[in-house]
């Protein structure tokens, strides 16, 4: 057995020697196509290169975030590079989105797909990068749908085996809970948009005394913008936490008046509301895609192929005219920031990403603008027509990247 293992071993090593020499003539015959390939994926041609210039993060009390979707494990996606952007944009928080997948939303369990997923020591220094920068930090879990059906989102999911899919989720939740405590974060999200499942409230509240017991921070939940009132398990957490993708158009044309004017009963409704629960709101995505249609259904990120960076640029400014240094409002979180490096922004693109667009400036006078303290004299009353910014928004310069 001895001398046929020898044998063997001889031939292993002749075969990897020949492996090792073709592939060493491989990369050889290669070494002028790949460099290339790798330039065009990572600066296209006709799109500018991000060039933040470096803004202090805001003093504000309130969050004044970009959201980072850390949806990769892949080391050479440059996530410490986009954390270093956001801190340069003068935000003072940043929101580190993560994700657990099913099926669909008759699923009964849910996973952390590994090859999608930061690992738990790079995600543990995600957050520490964002602390030495400056940045307060939020961490996001969020469910999705691998093969959805139809028109699925995680809004819809209802799993057959409740009991299956709590435990799975219970453990998602958790884990992250762990990381942002490990991290040094700020604030927790214990879930994000599910709305079927929000009237488990049994559930929902053993999984927030859970979270608590592993998490130090704040706790918050991410409520769909239509779908906040019902949830009975609010004041378990700190902040509410609500998206804001209304529809502020209709039948109209997109202009500043008509966005102002589709933002004051909301407001209106949105404070009414919030006055019966007294607990501060945080706006946890508030974006636009630079999209014909955005200000109609910003959700729907893959409604149009025509880019229309002046309507969400107005989206931007309507909103914080009508909400930012407003009374009971914790901050805001933009959605979203850049998550790989050929999504470089400009005119021409069509996604949420504010980069190279004139929703860049407007961010970034909102994120310098005084304290909500500081302003709280001008902040309008909750039936006012919002026809003002709440908050003196100082033109930034050179700021748009």
């Amino acid at each position: 057995m001895s001398e046929r293992n020898s044998d063997m071993g001889g031939w292993n090593s002749l075969r990897w020697d020949r492996w090792l020499v073709a592939g060493v003539v491989l990369l050889l015959l290669g070494a002028v196509a790949v460099p290339q390939a790798f330039v065009k994926r990572s600066e296209p041609q006709g799109q500018p290169i991000v060039d933040i210039p470096a803004t202090r993060p805001s003093r504000a009390g309130e969050y004044r975030g970009i959201t980072l979707q850390l949806h990769a494990s892949d080391p050479k996606v440059p996530f410490e590079k986009f954390v270093e952007e956001i801190a340069r944009t003068g935000a003072n928080t940043i929101c580190l989105s993560v994700a657990a997948y099913q099926e669909n939303a008759s699923s009964s369990s849910l996973f952390i797909e590994s090859r999608k997923a930061p690992t738990r020591e790079r995600t543990v220094q995600l957050i520490q990068l964002a602390r030495e920068r400056g940045l307060r930090v939020v961490v996001m879990p969020i469910v999705l749908l691998e093969n959805a059906r139809g028109g699925e989102w995680r809004g819809l999911i209802v799993p057959p085996d409740p009991n299956r899919w709590w435990e799975d989720y219970e453990n998602y939740i958790l884990h992250y809970a762990r990381i942002a405590q490990e991290g040094g974060a700020e604030v927790l999200m214990v879930g994000s948009e599910l709305v079927q499942l929000e009237k488990e409230t049994t559930r929902w509240r053993a999984l927030i005394g859970k979270a608590r017991k592993a998490f130090a921070g704040k706790l918050s939940y991410s409520a769909n913008w239509d779908h906040y009132e019902g949830i009975e398990w609010w004041r378990d957490l700190d902040l509410v936490g609500m998206t804001v993708y209304y529809d502020l158009v209709g039948d109209k044309e997109p202009s500043l008046d008509v966005l102002l004017a589709a933002w004051r009963p909301i407001r209106k409704d949105v404070l009414a509301w919030r006055s019966k629960i007294n607990m501060p709101i945080l706006f946890t995505e508030v974006g636009w895609p630079s999209q014909e249609g955005c200000a109609k259904a910003p959700w729907n990120y893959v409604a149009s192929r025509k880019a229309d960076v002046n309507t969400q640029d107005l989206c931007f400014q309507a909103f914080f005219r009508t909400w930012a240094g407003g009374p009971g409002v914790a901050g805001v979180l933009i959605w979203e920031w850049r998550n790989q490096e050929y999504q470089t922004g400009g005119p021409e693109d069509v996604s949420y990403i504010p980069i190279g667009k004139p929703a860049m400036a407007t961010i970034q006078r909102y994120f310098q603008a005084p304290d909500a303290v500081e302003q709280a004299k001008g902040s309008p009353a909750p039936d006012a027509p919002a026809q003002e910014p709440a908050v003196a928004l100082p033109d930034p310069g050179k700021g748009q990247g």
